[in-house]
């Protein structure tokens, strides 16, 4: 800055008039300004309608998307709403209302909630467009699919197995939506999981795939299952029965060779002593007596809490007897 500007600045802010001018102006900016605010006012404002306490898997709410209210306040009391970018939205609670297809709720009831929710002051007043906000409820088409546990790998420790049936709880989901969209759904798979190293009872909490989120308009009401299994400390035994030939006619005999099988199975210890080759059955079944050689060699009758390894022979000769 040269030396002559720097003088015209000295020159200019030194002017006695001009420096009185300036106080004068300013005094009667603050003062307009606090009479301005010190006004009672009204400003109108268009907020968006969002509802709450309800569930929302099971139902959906028609309304007005909108709620149109004037606020009135001083100056000072409107100065948070002229802050606002754009209205905030305005949730209507529903909690402990008894709803119908056809519901109204007055706009005076909620006036207060509608302070609270807009940071208001309590002296405030809304005055609303319209005395009651409608809305109407209809219940979801819903149905209910399996859970599929396909890809959960359980893993046992060496020597322990399932014992008994695993425990899902729940075993179906029951999903919410457009008829359209829930028909293209029949089933919902857990996470894909490997449980490692299983030696005790346990429940575990598995999380659902969330094929449903591929649908806008699909609510599930769990997102996750539990399964409990049942485990306990295995043996193997074998055990040695006669096998049973099987025929359509059952005028018609035959000896097979060997005549007996050796089936090998894992049996859990606590059952061990219970079990006899008297509770196994070995069976072959013949559906011509022209067309077959060997028999393949199957377990026909076991104990549910077994579990067959193998069988041998896995084949057998049979001789017609006339």
């Amino acid at each position: 800055m040269t030396q002559k500007a720097k003088r015209t600045i000295i020159d200019f802010f030194s002017n006695h008039n001009l420096r009185s001018f300036l106080v004068c102006l300013l005094i009667t900016v603050v003062v307009w300004t606090l009479m301005s605010l010190s006004e009672k006012k009204a400003l109108r404002y268009t907020h968006e309608l969002c509802f709450a306490g309800y569930d929302q898997n099971r139902y959906a709410i028609n309304s007005e998307t909108t709620i149109t209210l004037e606020i009135n306040g001083s100056g000072f009391e409107l100065l948070r709403t002229l802050t606002w970018k754009t209205p905030p939205p305005i949730t209507i609670d529903l909690s402990g209302h008894r709803l119908k297809h056809r519901n109204s709720i007055a706009t005076a009831d909620i006036e207060k909630d509608i302070l609270v929710q807009l940071h208001l002051f309590d002296n405030q007043k809304i005055n609303f467009t319209e005395d009651s906000i409608v809305f109407w409820v209809n219940a979801r088409n819903s149905k209910k699919v399996r859970v599929d546990l396909s890809d959960v790998d359980f893993d046992f420790a060496p020597q322990y197995g399932i014992y008994g049936k695993p425990l899902l709880s729940p075993d179906s989901v029951t999903i919410y939506g457009d008829s359209t969209s829930l028909a293209a759904i029949d089933k919902i798979g857990a996470v894909k999981t490997k449980i490692h190293n299983i030696a005790a009872d346990s429940t575990y909490v598995l999380p659902l795939q969330p094929v449903w989120k591929k649908y806008s308009d699909v609510y599930t009401d769990v997102d996750k299952v539990k399964i409990r299994i049942p485990v306990e400390r295995f043996t193997e035994a074998s055990y040695t029965v006669p096998i049973n030939f099987v025929f359509r006619d059952t005028s018609v005999h035959a000896k097979v060779y060997p005549p007996t099988a050796e089936i090998t199975c894992k049996i859990a210890l606590k059952d061990f002593k219970g079990i006899v080759a008297g509770n196994f059955k070995a069976s072959v079944y013949c559906e011509s007596l022209h067309n077959q050689d060997t028999l393949p060699v199957i377990v026909s009758s076991f104990p549910e809490n077994v579990r067959i390894s193998k069988i041998k022979p896995e084949y057998v000769q049979y001789v017609v007897i006339r």
